[in-house]
């Protein structure tokens, strides 16, 4: 069994493209979230060699790193984030991220609000 510790909702957003990446750091500041960014995969892992968070939500396909190389690091930690895929490539297998470990997957364009209710869906959850 995995351990999901939620303590402060510790967000890191991983995306390769700085508009959708502050899109969405600014929508979950704007609701409470103490708000990470990387732009890419390897970005993220070095952020989470100093750092905890309570969810990850990365994009799959980015240079330096790719969002599935960033799952199976944080697969590796004793205390895991919630992980979610956010996308624009058809190229990916759902079925496969969500078997790797992700919570759930984002298809760009995606609705911010429903993106957000869901992973919020996921904390209660975690947290009850």
């Amino acid at each position: 069994d995995v351990e999901y510790v939620i303590m402060d909702n510790k967000i890191l957003i991983v995306d390769d493209e700085p508009d959708i990446l502050d899109l969405m750091a600014d929508e979950f500041k704007y609701r409470g979230y103490s708000v990470n960014i990387a732009l890419s995969g390897g970005e993220a892992i070095e952020v989470l060699k100093k750092d905890t968070f309570d969810i990850i939500l990365s994009d799959y396909k980015m240079p330096n790193g790719n969002g599935m190389t960033l799952l199976n690091y944080v697969n590796s930690l004793s205390i895991r984030p919630l992980f979610f895929f956010v996308s624009g490539q058809s190229d990916m297998s759902i079925n496969d991220c969500l078997s790797a470990g992700a919570k759930d997957f984002f298809a760009k364009p995606f609705d911010l609000e429903i993106m957000i209710s869901e992973i919020e869906n996921f904390l209660n959850l975690a947290n009850s």
